[in-house]
């Protein structure tokens, strides 16, 4: 378990991309449960149970669908298992060190109507996520870095515009 700590650990630092991740049914069934759980968490913090559980499938049906689309335009639909579970991986590592922020912030905008310092780290996880992302794209898809930070922000874009419409307005 150590060892996927650190190789997520890797690529969220850019240091290794999906072609080091094994190719394992298992390990992107673990990976896809793991950034499920931790994908609930999030959107708990501000709806109820059966919206987060609709937001969670929302975005891994996304993710899925752009990766496997993307693989697939450039002819590499082979590497969609190791791409997905890099995705995946990264994402629920990023997800879990950004909950207690969004935990922390949450309670600040509560309690003095504001975003004070909190903000800040939240944006920079946030940024670094869609970095991560792009790395992610930029390795499975053989291209640069500017195609892979397209394709991430198209996947960004997609679901805030997505779950915005399933989301009730407060």
């Amino acid at each position: 378990m150590r060892s996927l700590f650190e190789l997520f650990l890797a690529i969220c630092l850019l240091r290794k991309g999906p072609q080091d991740v094994p190719a394992s049914p298992v390990l992107l069934r673990l990976t896809l449960l793991s950034y499920g759980i931790s994908g609930v968490l999030i959107p708990l913090l501000d709806v109820d149970l059966s919206t987060a559980l609709l937001l969670t499938v929302l975005d891994i049906a996304l993710l899925t669908g752009l990766t496997y689309g993307a693989l697939t335009l450039r002819h590499y639909r082979a590497r969609l298992m190791q791409t997905l579970t890099a995705l995946l991986g990264t994402g629920a590592l990023l997800q879990l060190l950004a909950l207690p922020l969004l935990f922390l912030l949450e309670q600040e905008v509560a309690g003095a109507g504001g975003t004070g310092w909190l903000g800040l780290p939240w944006l920079g996880l946030f940024i670094w996520g869609i970095v991560v992302t792009a790395h992610i794209f930029r390795q499975a898809l053989s291209t640069s870095l500017g195609v892979g930070m397209l394709y991430s922000l198209a996947y960004v874009l997609l679901y805030w515009t997505l779950s915005g419409w399933l989301q009730p307005v407060s």
